[in-house]
């Protein structure tokens, strides 16, 4: 049994060498692929470093004028909506204008027509009344005169019925 007891002492001895040349070997890979890991981070570093420089530069030199641009807008934005309610209030303020234009002129010509109508009654009476009573002394002197002319002719004294009817005013 002690030889057993051997073997298995060797087998175990074995195992362990084995076990710390495999890790050591671990060892060794991983610090390769470490070294390899570094390098290849300092080469991005390197690289994009620069670029993230200039970035962040062109970022810092771009805050300003986007923030100039951006006030630049709101005002312009301001601007647009003031002339916006200035158009909405010029078409109405016309209109209402044209309203009392045309309430003023309707007025006008009301007062016009109502001073030609009156015009126009006060002619007629001023002038068809003497027109009318010439008229009626001219049919009469010509009632008249037939009368006088047909009676000297006839003999006869009577009226005609149409000199009546147009000596009657």
């Amino acid at each position: 049994m002690e030889t057993w007891v051997a073997f298995f002492v060797i087998v175990a001895c074995v195992a362990i060498v084995m076990q710390a040349l495999i890790l050591g070997g671990m060892l060794f890979a991983m610090k390769k692929m470490s070294e390899q890991a570094l390098r290849i981070s300092e080469d991005i570093n390197s690289r994009v470093l620069p670029i993230l420089e200039k970035t962040n530069y062109l970022l810092e030199d771009s805050r300003a004028r986007i923030s100039s641009v951006v006030a630049d807008t709101a005002e312009i934005v301001h601007m647009a909506r003031n002339q916006a309610g200035r158009f909405d209030r010029i078409p109405a303020e016309a209109l209402e204008m044209v309203r009392g234009q045309v309430v003023h002129a309707d007025q006008v010509i009301t007062g016009v027509l109502d001073t030609v109508e009156e015009a126009h009654t006060t002619v007629r009476k001023t002038v068809s009344g003497p027109v009318s009573q010439v008229a009626a002394v001219l049919r009469g002197l010509k009632a008249g005169l037939e009368i006088f002319t047909s009676s000297s002719s006839k003999g006869e004294r009577s009226r005609p019925q149409s000199s009546e009817e147009e000596l009657f005013i």
